[in-house]
């Protein structure tokens, strides 16, 4: 029979079968596809059109079955126009050729999509690279050191210790405002009491008993926050000895300049040095051990310090904070890992917000992976158990953030804490009051808060290593060997009670900027344009918390002129002198000009080479708020005492016409008058102005028979010519310039004669009835807040000052106060240890020499404490 070639079936076109077969067999996958959509897992390969061609792992039929439920399509045949992707293990190099502009992959990349969970970026995976030349590695441009002027905020970027003070400010912010919208809708309470109706009799975990308590505090504490937050995208990692630092391995080859076993001497001497000028206390060479971080570490070890380590890394000895050069020789095949700064804040966020949306605003931030909750209010309306709640709230932590944290639960914040230690790692622990006295007896001194290296060596001196031990002493002989206070504290602790309550209000008292890595400048101008930077970041900050500060301290660390020019770590600061100076303002600022112009006469006064720094730091103390302004001020409290007006040194004030900054270094008068030449010319005389208003309580002092006279503050008229300022000077008029130069002179000739004629160079302690009733009232927390701002803001100590802290030392002394008058006497030689002028140093002794005589009168024995500044 004869074709008829009129009849069309489709097939008329060159390969036409073939096309209309391809077609049939897609539409067939498709159908199939459709009518197995229950069996649909996912959709990550939507959009992908693959063609097998020849043997693969996973086989032809098992890829299909992949595309099938994962949202793709499998070709029988390539289809150039259609076919995304070509599946192949091997192929000739005559095929290679054939297909070379299509996208050859092989099998792995829809396995380790479908492992992953997402569709990964196939060019791994590539069979064949057709590309002539190697793709030019992007890397990005970093600052090497402080005189690039991007460094800074890269160096802020970059580092753990300012992400974990920021985070730690940031989230007691965040309470803080929280709490201010009184929330009273909490979800997660009811999911706790759905879950303990599902769980509650199957895990028998409640007990009535437990809800008897009034208070119950739960300390959340993520597990080696660090390395877990950096696992969430390495959970190939898990279950390793893994730590989280910027170092990627030891160094190939020692850097020039380097002498590290230099340098690690030094620091040896220097530790030694500072025991062996404590002959008195010899036990101090047993408790610092601080050489032992850099020991067998050879010149190409990393210096790098782990920042976390992971438990399985813990196991072999690795320990947070040490050198990497160190672990590596403990564990060879320890995994080193980057920071992971934005996922650190999404955790912290996460656990932040969950509970205090979901559970309670009763919440103390203590950092970014650290907290306490009040659960008590919890527990009463849900009428869960601790444990219950404890658990709950774990899993659903975990679920959250994907990284365990631990839990303990106790009655007070000392209980809860050490729970928390006996839960680690991810657990939970209640502390029981009635197995509290049991769980104290084994718990370490050194646990206990409060108990340092220095307080943890004098226990163990009279054999004393644990709680149970401690606590066989009785209150009495403890508050004999370690004074009132510390002997109460510990009576207290070693039998688990702790009056502390959870602080939910956050007040920051300084705000600082500093820097001690990559300091290395050329000369004065890269110096000074780094600290204006340092400036305008502490100006952020302090806008940040809406706050002014009225003192400027900064804090400056030289090389030592025996360590070696480069450090053991790379831009390390090495072996350094520090140098702290503080100035006062009039009036509290956040203005970084104003900020620079004071740092910045600091630093031409102590005239260093910029090429010796190491660090710097810029440190705003006296902060006040920008919104409310209340009572609490040390001005306020200065005059609740009815002493002398506070004193600042330094004079700063701000000309907004030319915007200079003027800085007078003189006195201010008592009468509080302003220092300017308009009140100089209205006076009758230049020395009028200088002189002090008299004083009621000086007229009634003066009319006392029975006491001695008292040594009046150093006024204006008692300062030297070298006190005043130039530029002062140079901005009076000829006329009373040469006036007051006259009469400068005149009494700085009578001061010398006066002060020739003193029969001791210790002042002595003689105050009025009436003058030293003045001060009996003020509590000891408050004495200790006007000593320091004493020491910080006078530029030099003042005769009356001294007389006072005496006369309420001594007061002290003779009620039997010796513990409060030993805190005060060491507050004050911390705050005077780190200034440079001799002046009060001098007043340190001169007040200690009458501490030491009343004690010797009234106990027969001298107060241990410093005489030396080292």
């Amino acid at each position: 029979m004869k074709r008829n070639r009129n009849n069309t079936n489709g097939f008329e076109k060159w390969g036409g079968y073939m096309e209309a077969k391809k077609t049939k067999l897609e539409q067939q996958f498709t159908e199939k596809a459709a009518d197995d959509s229950n069996h649909v897992k996912s959709q990550i390969f939507k959009g992908i059109s693959i063609f097998v061609n020849g043997y693969t792992l996973p086989s032809a039929n098992e890829l299909k079955r992949i595309m099938m439920e994962n949202g793709g399509v499998y070709h029988h045949y390539h289809r150039p126009n259609i076919t995304t992707h070509i599946i192949a293990s091997n192929l000739p190099t005559a095929k290679l050729k054939l297909l070379k502009q299509f996208k050859i992959v092989k099998p792995e990349w829809i396995s380790d999509s479908l492992k992953d969970g997402k569709l990964l970026n196939y060019e791994n995976y590539l069979l064949f690279i057709d590309k002539p030349n190697q793709p030019k590695i992007d890397f990005p441009v970093r600052a090497k050191n402080a005189s690039e002027p991007t460094f800074l905020s890269e160096f802020y970027n970059n580092s753990r210790l300012h992400l974990i003070s920021t985070m730690a400010t940031t989230f007691k912010r965040l309470v803080n405002d929280t709490r201010k919208q009184n929330q009273t809708d909490y979800p997660g309470r009811q999911r706790l009491k759905n879950w303990i109706e599902q769980n509650r009799v199957k895990n028998m975990l409640f007990n009535d008993s437990e809800l008897d308590n009034d208070k119950i505090i739960m300390h959340i504490d993520m597990d080696c926050f660090f390395v877990s937050a950096g696992l969430v995208e390495r959970p190939e990692l898990r279950g390793l000895p893994v730590a989280v630092t910027h170092a990627k391995g030891n160094l190939s080859k020692q850097r020039e300049g380097v002498d590290r076993g230099t340098e690690f001497n030094l620091y040896v001497k220097r530790w030694r040095g500072d025991d062996d000028e404590n002959d008195e206390e010899e036990e101090t060479h047993e408790i610092r051990p601080r050489s032992t971080k850099r020991d067998g570490i050879n010149e190409t070890d990393s210096m790098a310090e782990i920042a976390c380590c992971s438990y399985e890394a813990r196991k072999v000895g690795i320990k947070n904070g040490m050198l990497v050069g160190q672990a590596l020789k403990m564990c060879p095949t320890l995994k080193l890992i980057p920071y992971n700064f934005e996922q650190y804040k999404k955790v912290a966020h996460t656990l932040y917000t969950h509970i205090l949306n979901d559970y309670t605003l009763d919440v103390e931030a203590v950092s970014c992976d650290e907290l306490y909750l009040d659960c008590s209010h919890i527990l009463e309306t849900t009428k869960a158990s601790p444990i219950e709640l404890a658990m709950f709230l774990r899993n659903e932590i975990k679920e959250k953030t994907q990284c365990p944290c631990s839990t303990g639960i106790g009655s007070n914040y000392l209980l809860a804490r050490l729970a928390t230690k006996k839960a680690k790692p991810d657990g939970q622990f209640y502390l029981e009051p009635g197995i509290v006295m049991d769980f104290m007896k084994n718990i370490d001194i050194l646990d206990v808060p409060g108990v340092g290296r220095t307080l943890g060596h004098k226990l163990s001196t009279l054999g004393i290593s644990t709680c149970g031990e401690l606590s066989s002493l009785s209150l009495q002989t403890l508050q004999s060997e370690f004074g009132n206070k510390t002997g109460l504290s510990l009576y207290k602790h070693c039998r688990g009670e702790d009056d502390r309550k959870l602080n939910y209000d956050y007040k920051p008292k300084s705000v600082s900027a500093d820097v001690n890595y990559g300091i290395r400048f050329q000369n004065k101008e890269e110096s000074d344009n780094f600290v204006r930077q340092l400036c305008n970041e502490v100006e952020k900050r302090l806008d940040d918390i809406e706050m002014n500060g009225k003192t400027v301290t900064l804090k400056l660390m030289i090389r030592n002129a025996e360590a070696p020019k480069e450090s053991a770590k790379f831009l390390g600061h090495g072996f350094c002198d520090n140098i702290t100076k503080s100035s006062s303002l009039t009036k509290s600022t956040s203005n970084s000009r104003i900020i620079f112009q004071v740092v910045n006469k600091i630093m031409n006064q102590l005239d260093i080479d910029p090429t010796e720094l190491r660090g710097i730091g810029i440190q705003m103390n006296k902060l006040e708020s920008r919104i409310v302004t209340g009572p609490g001020r040390i001005e306020n409290f200065i005059s609740n005492m009815k002493s002398e007006p506070k004193i600042n040194h330094t004079l700063i004030n701000e000309n907004t016409d030319n915007d200079k900054i003027i800085l007078t270094k003189v006195s201010k008068p008592k009468s509080h008058q302003s220092f300017s030449t308009e009140n100089i010319n209205k006076s009758k005389s230049v020395m009028d102005f200088f002189k002090p208003k008299e004083d009621l309580n000086s007229k009634k002092q003066l009319k006392s028979s029975n006491s001695k006279s008292i040594v009046p503050c150093q006024s204006l008229v008692n300062i030297k010519m070298s006190q005043v300022d130039p530029s002062f000077l140079d901005a009076l008029p000829a006329d009373l310039r040469l006036e007051l130069e006259n009469e400068l002179k005149s009494h700085e000739n009578l001061n010398s004669t006066f002060i020739e004629n003193q029969n001791s160079p210790i002042m002595e302690v003689t105050m009025t009835e009436e003058s030293s009733k003045l001060y009996q009232h003020v509590q000891i927390d408050k004495m200790k807040e006007f000593i320091e701002e004493w020491v910080v803001t006078e530029n030099e100590p003042k005769m009356c000052d001294n007389i006072m802290v005496s006369k309420y030392l001594c007061n002290l002394i003779s009620d039997a106060k010796t513990e409060d008058a030993y805190e005060i006497i060491r507050k004050l030689y911390r705050l005077i240890k780190n200034k440079d002028d001799l002046a009060w140093k001098q007043s340190y002794f001169d007040i200690l020499k009458n501490v030491q005589e009343i004690m010797m009168n009234l106990y027969n024995a001298k107060m241990k404490v410093e005489t030396t500044f080292k």
